[in-house]
């Protein structure tokens, strides 16, 4: 620690953030940053004038000579107290285990780690050295995530029952351009980077317990990254929602909902409003703007846990880390598919056998529940039923953001179910284990931007067999994608059946166990 109670920051990488958090580092009454280690030394240089870290501090791979040899440097420096550890996801694990083992406190940029095994790595050296090891989860150390985290406490919406979480963002043209660590084959991908804010609300407002993923929609591109995801979860018996987005904005909130209540809060990961709808009370907006920025709060407690030799935060533990990543590790595993998902399409078919004769009485109250059920999505669709002995399209309708492609769709979505004698995502699951039903599969269709639309184009279409297995009719839907065409298809035939998503019927067959 140096004279007079200062803590002497090094940043690891010299990217946007790292200039965002040296610039609200600078508030810190406590913090002095005194070095820096990336690969150019122009960029080392400019980065030091900028915050005026002296230019021993501007070190640089370049003018040491080697790679790596820039970040070694930092960590050997005794006047370096506390590291923010702002590279690539792929380089947390390793550089933050060299820095905690140099005796460094480390501050390290979400995700800590890539996975809850190397999460766990961490934690184990972090104790066994009993160095600080802090994940950056700023949200928690805003003012409005406080007073939320208070009222929440005090049991003023009663206890929590139920957490959604969502952050979406349209950022399509900058992970296409493939420049930035969102397009990363490893590292990238929306989940590590937008889900884990989700993530660390699921773990702060839910009781402790493992994470089971019970439905499950996700788009992935033709490099792998994951672009969409849609889960819900169950954990210790509760239940809570984690989308996060890439393709699409949408607004981007937690709700914690309690039994006597719920909070609605905005832009959960730089949070600064919210409102309290209590039972029996009018609702309370909640006005919490930042004390200086979003990092401002998390700069100084991490300062504050040097100063006074702590092993570690009360606000974001170690196992905290751990749970987070444990939850994102749950639901990427989802993109994966195997045979069993296959068997449990089989299941829920078997599940949704019709009641007896399909008439045009039935097409038209299926074809309106469906429409009814889409208002719940982000986007319309396009529906057709129709009636197989002969072909007769029974019922057709489409929302208005609908376009003709969409129709062509739900009949490329037809012919895939008649093809494979099962609804159409079967054939998409089956391509995906074994290679099969490549002409079925095709995953060329261009978007408004002109590329293609990484998305399972083939699910939506849903055989309605009798009891004794004819094939009465096909409904159809398009327009949702990444398998929410067939799970609005199922939610409609469960209807009509009178059972229960969920329960009678897996909303989203894979998953089904």
């Amino acid at each position: 620690m140096a004279e007079e109670g200062v803590v002497r920051w090094g940043i690891l990488g010299a990217g946007n953030i790292a200039r965002r958090f040296a610039s609200s580092l600078s508030n810190v009454e406590a913090a002095e940053l005194v070095a820096l280690s990336c690969r150019s030394a122009d960029k080392a240089q400019a980065f030091a004038k900028e915050h005026g870290i002296a230019p021993s501090g501007a070190l640089s791979d370049e003018s040491l000579g080697r790679p790596g040899a820039a970040h070694e440097a930092l960590l050997a420096d005794p006047s370096v107290d506390a590291v923010y550890l702002s590279l690539p996801h792929a380089l947390h694990h390793d550089w933050a285990i060299r820095a905690l083992r140099a005796g460094k406190a480390v501050l390290c940029e979400k995700p800590a780690c890539l996975g809850a095994e190397e999460a766990a790595d961490v934690a184990r050296v972090a104790c066994e050295c009993g160095s600080l090891f802090m994940e950056s989860m700023k949200a928690r150390f805003t003012p409005c995530y406080r007073t939320v985290r208070e009222l929440v406490d005090k049991g003023e919406i009663g206890d929590v029952v139920h957490v959604e979480t969502t952050l979406c963002n349209d950022m399509r043209e900058l992970v296409r351009s493939g420049k930035t660590y969102h397009s990363k084959p490893v590292g990238g991908g929306v989940l590590l980077d937008c889900g884990i804010y989700c993530a660390s609300w699921l773990d702060d407002f839910l009781p402790a317990g493992e994470a089971q993923v019970t439905a499950f929609a996700g788009i992935a591109n033709d490099q792998g990254i994951d672009m969409y995801a849609s889960a819900t979860l169950e954990v210790a018996g509760l239940s809570a929602t984690l989308e996060c987005a890439f393709d699409r904005a949408k607004p981007r909130q937690a709700v914690l909902v309690g039994t006597r209540g719920r909070v609605v809060i905005e832009e959960l990961h730089r949070c600064q409003r919210a409102t309290v709808y209590a039972d029996g009370c009018e609702p309370r907006v909640i006005d919490a703007p930042y004390e200086v920025d979003d990092f401002y709060g998390e700069a100084l407690h991490f300062t504050k846990l040097v100063a006074a030799g702590a092993e570690e935060s009360d606000v974001m533990p170690l196992q905290a880390t751990v749970r987070c990543a444990r939850i994102v590790d749950a639901v990427k595993a989802r993109f994966s598919l195997g045979r069993d998902a296959l068997r449990a399409l089989e299941v829920q078919e078997g599940a949704l056998r019709w009641h007896g004769e399909f008439t045009s009485s039935d097409a038209l109250e299926l074809g309106n529940a469906v429409a009814r059920l889409s208002r719940e999505y982000d986007r319309g669709v396009t529906v057709r039923v129709v009636r197989e002995p002969d072909g007769l399209a029974m019922f057709e309708w489409a929302a208005d953001d609908k376009a003709p492609r969409n129709q062509e769709f739900a009949q490329g979505k037809r012919r895939a179910s008649l093809a494979c004698g099962h609804s159409s995502l079967w054939a998409d699951v089956a391509h995906e284990v074994d290679g099969s039903f490549q002409d079925l599969v095709d995953r060329s269709t261009p978007d408004k931007f002109g590329t293609p639309e990484f998305a399972c184009p083939v699910a939506g279409a849903f055989p309605i067999r009798d009891e004794r297995g004819a094939l009465l009719a096909t409904l159809c839907v398009s327009g949702l994608h990444e398998g929410l065409d067939h799970e609005l298809a199922v939610r409609a035939l469960a209807e009509a059946e009178g059972k229960e998503c969920g329960w009678d019927v897996p909303v989203y067959a894979w998953l089904a166990r």
